[in-house]
């Protein structure tokens, strides 16, 4: 019975699945900009090119006949694109579009991707119900929209206000963000208490001896002109950035420690703050390495596009760890500090708050 019940629950994921695809499929009519869907594509070769670094593609154009969704009639379309589509789009049959009217001339926006996005967001809501608890999964799904609205305003302000601090603005977002999380997801309890402490504590420090080294080598090897669209100063936006990343590196870390101290303290609450420390140094050792692994996979997964680009048109290592990967290299190096901080932090601030809380009784 408890197999079915079981396979119940993936079947009922599974329709839940394909009736949001479905839905987000047909919802064109909620558009207000044109949305249309290829049914038919000629496709011929028009260049083929190469370059200083005999680096080969061909160019190949498009006509794209399109039947507007959210409007009466089928249109023609014109596209353009390498077949490396590096910069450049392929289009095919059953591909829905996002269209603009410029002057009575249809244009391409992009692909009309929400039914893929909806449909993996439905998956992943139904696979947190199955392997946790219902009001656990509503308290991490309503943090993390909670997290998405105070981003958003962020943002705004950000780009509204004029002269705004972005350090301290970004600073008061993280302070949010980190309470917002812990709130809902530990609830109002001792161990959110401790573990948001930690949290910051830990992000404080390991941002100040960020600015401490930048300051005292006057940024010296650190390329904050490599930055991709920046339209404020980047020193302040980089902070901005390392902060946010610091502070879920921390959070994670610190939240497993705090979580099995206080199971320590569940099973005998007479224990001294060296048996806190020690637990928590120990535990920490063991998950430090696997975090900072994880925050170096992610950074080689976003970098590797931009690095093959410039491998294959002659750049050499050095430059490309100069110029391109400079930034993300120190990212990833302060997020591996503030995780290996965050356990003596953490082993220290529990074991000092649980051995008062003994002497006190």
């Amino acid at each position: 019975m408890t197999f079915i019940k079981k396979t119940k629950k993936y079947w009922l994921i599974v329709l839940v699945v394909m009736l949001s695809w479905f839905f987000l499929r047909h919802d064109a009519v909620l558009y207000t900009n044109p949305v249309g869907q290829v049914v038919h594509v000629s496709d011929k070769v028009t260049q083929k090119v190469t370059d200083e670094h005999n680096n080969s593609d061909v160019i190949r154009t498009q006509v794209l006949t399109v039947r507007l969704l959210n409007r009466r009639g089928t249109i023609k379309l014109s596209n353009t694109y390498a077949q490396s589509q590096v910069i450049s789009n392929q289009y095919r049959v059953g591909d829905q579009l996002l269209l603009e009217n410029i002057d009575n001339n249809m244009h391409i926006l992009s692909l009309k991707r929400d039914a893929v996005v909806g449909a993996l967001a439905m998956l992943l809501v139904g696979l947190l119900v199955i392997y946790s608890k219902w009001r656990a999964t509503s308290w991490l799904l309503l943090s993390m929209l909670i997290n998405i609205g105070l981003f958003g305003i962020a943002v705004v302000l950000n780009v509204h206000v004029k002269n705004v601090n972005v350090f301290l603005l970004f600073s008061v977002l993280a302070i949010l963000f980190a309470t917002a999380s812990l709130a809902l997801v530990l609830g109002k309890t001792l161990q959110m208490g401790i573990t948001l402490l930690t949290t910051l504590t830990t992000t404080v420090l390991t941002i100040g001896l960020l600015v401490a080294v930048l300051r005292l080598t006057n940024n010296a090897g650190v390329h904050f002109e490599t930055m991709s669209y920046v339209t404020q100063v980047p020193v302040t936006l980089f902070m901005a950035q390392t902060i946010i990343g610091v502070l879920g590196a921390v959070m994670d870390e610190a939240a497993d420690i705090v979580a099995m101290q206080f199971g320590m303290q569940r099973e005998n609450a007479t224990r001294q703050f060296s048996d806190y420390w020690h637990a928590g140094m120990s535990v920490g050792r063991d998950i430090m390495g696997t975090l900072i692994n994880v925050l170096f996979m992610i950074f080689i997964a976003e970098t590797l596009p931009m690095v093959f680009l410039m491998l294959r048109n002659g750049n050499h290592w050095t430059y490309i760890m100069d110029q391109i990967m400079n930034l993300g290299i120190l990212q990833t190096v302060i997020s591996g500090i503030g995780i290996v901080l965050a356990v003596p932090v953490t082993s220290a601030l529990v074991g000092w708050i649980m051995s008062r809380k003994v002497g006190t009784k």
